[in-house]
């Protein structure tokens, strides 16, 4: 189980109870989900994000960070970042919430990258909860947040 904060104070909140009182404030909204992490000295650090979309074009993010030794397998590394944006869409739907809008995340289908070799098996997985994946050329805001969070 993922633990969260609010980006604007980073103070801890209770997922659920927030969500409650949020989404009944702001019926007509969107929902994404986004990980990306962060090698530093021996550290891999993970953030996980839940971008809270208003219908007016703005919007707030919570988010969850943690830190495991460091990972050197690139693919070993991008596959965990798939697994705790699943975790957190789990997590939201078992508590009760639709499910996410999207998922975003930070592979590449450019063959020439190197994040491509999970592409698919991500897209594949996230697509097999009836949750649409984004990745990158097709704008995935949650990564770019869950970037600038991890570091």
């Amino acid at each position: 189980m993922l633990n969260w904060r609010r980006l604007s104070d980073r103070k801890e909140i209770d997922l659920k109870t927030y969500l409650e009182n949020w989404i009944s404030k702001n019926p007509d909204h969107k929902i994404y989900i986004g990980c990306d992490s962060h090698n530093e000295n021996q550290t891999t650090t993970y953030a996980v994000v839940i971008v809270l979309h208003y219908s007016n074009g703005g919007g707030h993010v919570l988010y969850s960070r943690k830190s495991f030794p460091r990972m050197n397998d690139r693919h070993h590394r991008l596959w965990k970042e798939v697994e705790f944006s699943v975790e957190a869409a789990i997590q939201l739907m078992s508590m009760g919430f639709d499910k996410p809008d999207y998922i975003d995340i930070d592979l590449n289908p450019d063959p020439k990258f190197k994040s491509n070799s999970v592409l698919r098996a991500a897209v594949g997985l996230i697509e097999s909860l009836g949750i649409s994946a984004r990745y990158k050329t097709k704008s995935p805001w949650a990564i770019s947040i869950a970037d600038s969070i991890c570091k």
